[in-house]
């Protein structure tokens, strides 16, 4: 065997198990991003709004004041952070949201946004035919010597 021929053998050894890490660990890394894209939504939590309503977002559902949470998908794309669309899933006569989907809009400030309802994606996408308009803010947080009764 020569030189060159041992060479290249080994090359073809070294290309395969490389070869086999990227195809081992490109889903993983992907999975990991996606988990920490959701864990990471800066619209989830607890959020008020002027008409004394509660929202809560998690990321599986969404529920307003008592109503039974629904589950939704976050159905947005090339987005830069700014915003987000929802795509509510199961939703069984009239709800609080009155279409399936939700476009949630931050400005500078990262603890309010505006959730505009449609009721097709094309309208959510063109922002057309909204349906609904809500102000949402994330409720002030207590001092802790408030808490305390002091």
């Amino acid at each position: 065997m020569t030189y060159l021929s041992r060479f290249t053998s080994h090359f073809s050894d070294v290309r395969f198990f490389l070869t086999f890490l990227a195809v081992l660990f490109v889903p993983a890394t992907r999975i990991a991003a996606s988990e920490e894209k959701e864990e990471t939504a800066s619209y989830f939590g607890d959020w008020t709004n002027a008409h004394g309503d509660t929202l809560q977002i998690t990321s599986d559902s969404i529920q307003v004041n008592d109503e039974k949470p629904v589950r939704y998908d976050d159905i947005t794309e090339d987005s830069d952070g700014s915003f987000f669309v929802l795509q509510i899933k199961d939703q069984n006569g009239p709800s609080y949201f009155e279409g399936k989907f939700l476009r949630i809009t931050f400005g500078k400030d990262l603890d309010r946004f505006t959730m505009s309802i449609y009721k097709t994606l094309a309208d959510a996408l063109k922002k057309e035919n909204e349906v609904k308009r809500v102000e949402w803010t994330a409720p002030p947080e207590e001092d802790e010597d408030d808490a305390g009764g002091e």
